[in-house]
Formats: structure tokens, C-alpha cells, sequence
């Protein structure tokens, strides 16, 4: 009687595990059939998107407004991405990986993304196609134009409500950072501080010199880099001067090899009016270079992933977000180690703030240049010989100058939160890194 129970309990469970096996099969084989089909969705997507032509984002509004099609081309692009839309949903991703699972939100987020201007666009054409001239506040819809704007060059689902509000409150926290070096400094007042910062103190201008400055900026971060970040075979990067800098010229800019007639990856320098800042050659090196733009350039480009949709975005908020947060880490990579050359950092991380007040106030409260000048100058002391350029730019490039700020401090959220899961700061940063090309809305959701 014993001997037959236990022969009868080893036959039920011979049979729970073989009905354990069959599930775990067919859940295989239910899954491979999942990523095939969206590895199709995303290969026929791509090759669909590509045929509508859709013009690529401009910096500036008015170029991207001109640009936007007509009813029949709009309607097609409506169809096209609501088609995709309904096959995301048929999907079950629930076996996919961590990586598939990334590139199934990122196609979501494109997909939704695409849907919010197109119709935004629709609307416009079908108004009468009414330039706005001063800003985006000109338009009846300002407020659902500039909110896609705001989400669209910073990849954050932010409103331009707390945008604005995290603006004065980083201008509020920079000035605190600069005035605690003043005080360090020994100087008694405003006056005579920022007097000295605009002598001839601080300016290289011989371009010899300038060179061979970066060139030693260049030594000292690659000698120190893996402190912080992973180690990866970083091409020489060249150091050249901005040709034919205006007045209206940026700081910097860095230029990919494919990018550009030189040859090779460069790094520009704005050397107008024959003079170069050294207090900002720190911060813009490690922005435009090493760790920060040529860096994740080097990375994304040798990227092995195998997805359809790698690389085929760019995303404002995570290249700018992250060569802005990098700027961070002077001290760590051996850079930073005098007042004046951390004030240069501070300096221009207080213009990059007060940015986010100005831009909202210009195209979402409906400022006027005069205002916004007023709000430069009672808050962003030594630099009125750049607030008019500044000023027009934040009013041309609706939602560009977000991307900066915005992107490093939400790249810093995703860090932190990587860091809480287990991760180094090393790890940390390789993820960031081997996902510049996903909206950073994603990367924050789904880390």
C-alpha cells in the first residue's frame, strides 16, 4: 500500500514538472516570437518614417515652421504613426529584456512624441499658417506649442511651469556658489570684484599660448579620467579657432570627424575680438571634449547594439545634459584647482540657469526683450556684454538653451538612482554613456 502512494506521488510529480517544462517552452517560444515581431515593427517603422520625409528639427523655430508640410503630408504622417501606435500595443513584453524593454519605450515615446506635433502642426497649417515673430507666446496654442517644444529638446516630461520654477531656483542656489567664492577671494564688494574679473588678467591672446593651454587641460583629464569614468580608447581630439567668430558666436563647439572637412574630431574655440577667457577653458574643454561631447560621441558610435533603432535620434537633452553635467567633476579630473578657474564654472552655469527663467518668461508668459534684459541684469552681474546675444538666442531657439541644464540635472537623477541599485559611479556613468541615444524620460522611468 505504501509502496504504490509513493509510486503514484512520483508519477503526479513527473507530471507537474513536464507540465512546468511545457509552460517554460512555450513561454520561449512565445517570447522569441514577440521579439521577432517587434524587432519587424521596428526595422518596417524606421524604413516607413524615413519615406515621409519629415523634415529634421532646426534650432531655430521659425526655420522649423517653415519647413512643416502641408494637409495631405500631415494627414499621411497622422496615419502612419497612429498604424504603429495600435501594433505597440499588441506587443507582450513582459519576456523581452532589459534592452529590448528600453527600445520598446523609446519607440513609444517617439511614436507619442510624433503624434503631439503633428497635430500641433496640423492645427497651424490648417489656421492659415501664421508665422510667429517674437516668440512662440504669439501663437493662440502658445502654451501647448511651447510645452511640446520644452519636452521635445530636453526628452523630460517637464511643463514649462517647472521649468521655470527650477530656473530660479538654480540661479538662486549658482549665485550663493559664486558669492561664497568672492568671499574666499577677500574681496569686500561687488564692484571691485567683478572689476577684476574683467582685467587683462584673465585673457590669453596669443592664440600660441591658448593651444598650448588646452593642450596641458587635455594631459590633465586623460591622466585622471577612470577615476570617474570607464576607460575607453579616446581619439585625439584637435583644438582649433572658431573661424570667422562674431559677436554672437557661442563659447565652443565640438565637430565629429564626419561632421566636418578637417579630418578629425575637433573642438572649436570662440576667440573674437582676438582674446580668450581662461577662466572658462576648464568647463568648455570638458564640455565640448573630454568627458563630455567627444566622449559620448566616441562611445555612441561604438555602440554594438544591434537594434534597428539605434542611433537614429538625436536627443538635445541627453548629448547637452550630459556635457553639462560632466562639467562637474573638474576638481576630480585634476582641473578646478584655483578659485578663478571653478568661478569660470559657476559663471557660466549661472547664464545656463537664468536661461530657463528667461526663455519660459519670453514664450510661455510672454516677456518682452526688455524684461528679460531686465532679469539678466538684476540677477547675472559681469556679463552684460553677452545678454543681448543670449536674449536672442532663447528667443530664435525655442527650447534648445533648456536642454542643458535640464538634461544634467535629470542626468544626475538617473545616476543617483543607479548608484542606489548597487551601481559605482563608474557603472553609473558607462550606462549613461552606452544609452545617449534614448530620450532621457525613459532612461528616468525605466533604470
Amino acid at each position: 500500500m505504501v509502496k504504490k502512494i509513493i509510486k503514484n506521488s512520483n508519477i503526479r510529480k513527473a507530471v507537474q514538472l513536464l507540465s512546468l517544462l511545457l509552460c517554460f517552452f512555450v513561454f520561449i517560444l512565445q517570447t522569441k516570437g514577440q521579439t521577432k515581431e517587434f524587432n519587424a515593427i521596428c526595422a518596417a517603422y524606421i524604413k516607413g518614417y524615413n519615406s515621409l520625409e519629415i523634415p529634421e528639427t532646426e534650432l531655430d523655430y521659425k526655420t522649423n515652421f517653415s519647413k512643416i508640410k502641408g494637409t495631405s503630408a500631415l494627414q499621411k504622417q497622422d496615419t502612419f504613426f497612429l498604424h504603429y501606435s495600435k501594433r505597440l500595443k499588441t506587443l507582450d513584453i513582459k519576456g523581452f529584456g532589459k534592452e529590448e524593454k528600453l527600445r520598446y519605450y523609446q519607440l513609444n515615446y517617439e511614436i507619442n512624441m510624433n503624434l503631439e506635433r503633428n497635430a500641433l502642426e496640423m492645427k497651424w497649417d490648417h489656421d492659415g499658417r501664421k508665422m510667429p515673430e517674437n516668440g512662440l507666446h504669439q501663437l493662440d496654442n502658445y502654451k501647448a506649442w511651447y510645452s511640446y517644444y520644452v519636452k521635445h529638446f530636453t526628452s523630460v516630461d517637464l511643463t514649462p511651469e517647472q521649468v521655470f520654477a527650477v530656473g530660479k531656483s538654480e540661479v538662486k542656489r549658482v549665485q550663493g556658489e559664486i558669492k561664497a567664492i568672492e568671499m574666499k577671494l577677500g574681496f569686500s564688494n561687488d564692484a571691485s570684484f567683478y572689476k577684476f574679473l574683467h582685467s587683462d588678467t584673465f585673457y590669453l591672446k596669443d592664440k600660441g599660448q591658448i593651444l598650448t593651454a588646452y593642450a596641458e587641460i587635455d594631459k590633465t583629464v586623460r591622466k585622471n579620467l577612470d577615476k570617474l569614468f570607464p576607460k575607453y580608447d579616446i581619439p585625439e581630439i584637435g583644438v582649433m579657432e572658431w573661424p570667422n567668430a562674431t559677436a554672437t558666436t557661442p563659447p565652443g563647439m565640438y565637430l565629429d570627424k564626419e561632421s566636418n572637412a578637417y579630418g578629425k574630431d575637433i573642438f572649436q574655440f570662440n576667440f573674437y575680438g582676438k582674446k580668450h577667457n581662461k577662466r572658462s577653458m576648464e568647463w568648455l574643454y570638458m564640455h565640448e571634449a573630454i568627458p563630455g561631447h567627444h566622449l559620448q560621441f566616441i562611445v555612441r558610435k561604438n555602440n554594438k547594439d544591434s537594434s534597428s533603432l539605434k542611433n537614429t535620434v538625436f536627443y538635445f537633452g541627453n548629448a547637452e545634459g550630459w556635457a553639462c553635467y560632466v562639467e562637474n567633476f573638474g576638481k576630480e579630473t585634476g582641473l578646478y584647482q584655483n578659485d578663478y578657474t571653478y568661478l569660470g564654472k559657476w559663471e557660466w552655469d549661472l547664464v545656463r540657469s537664468a536661461r530657463l527663467v528667461m526663455e519660459v518668461g519670453i514664450h510661455y508668459y510672454g516677456w518682452s526683450k526688455e524684461k528679460a534684459l531686465q532679469y539678466w541684469k538684476e540677477n547675472i552681474a559681469g556679463q552684460d556684454e553677452i545678454a543681448d546675444r543670449e536674449i536672442t538666442r532663447i528667443t530664435n531657439w525655442a527650447g534648445q538653451a533648456l536642454c542643458y541644464k535640464i538634461g544634467a540635472l535629470t542626468i544626475k537623477k538617473i545616476v543617483n538612482q543607479r548608484i542606489k541599485h548597487g551601481d559605482s559611479i563608474i557603472a553609473a556613468h558607462r550606462y549613461l554613456l552606452t544609452h545617449s541615444d534614448f530620450p532621457l524620460q525613459v532612461l528616468l522611468n525605466k533604470t
